[in-house]
């Protein structure tokens, strides 16, 4: 049984920030839905998840954040007592989110030591239908 369903965001730390906010929002056309000193949270036009990328202005370039959706907060329980059992180090405890959009979720550390969000029951936000091709 697959446990995550989607990319929900990734979070980027840059040094060179307002280039990279032109480029996402410019280039790429992702609309800034909120932002705060130094952090911008970048929304597609036609994903119901509440950002797709967030940028952070920092002095080194680096991922900050993978986080994964999954279907219901009993699939979250599951994945975070697999990697338990499997003797992964979770940063948090499964519970309740404080992201944007809220939710069910927690973090854990992978084999290469980033950060990894899974959480679930994320409040979606107004998007528009993509229609194909």
């Amino acid at each position: 049984m697959r446990l995550l369903t989607h990319l929900r965001h990734v979070d980027l730390a840059v040094p060179d920030y307002d280039k990279q906010l032109d480029f996402y929002a410019g280039v790429w056309g992702l609309t800034k839905v909120a932002e705060d000193s130094g952090i911008s949270f970048l929304a597609a036009e036609g994903s119901p998840e509440q950002y797709v990328v967030r940028l952070r202005k920092a002095d080194e370039k680096r991922l900050d954040l993978v986080s994964y959706g999954a279907a219901s907060v009993p699939d979250v329980d599951t994945l975070a007592d697999r990697l338990l059992a499997g003797g992964v180090q979770l940063i948090s405890q499964p519970g309740k989110t404080d992201a944007p959009g809220g939710g069910y979720g927690f973090r854990f550390f992978d084999v290469d030591g980033r950060t990894i969000e899974v959480s679930a029951d994320v409040e979606v936000r107004q998007h528009r239908k993509i229609e194909e091709k």
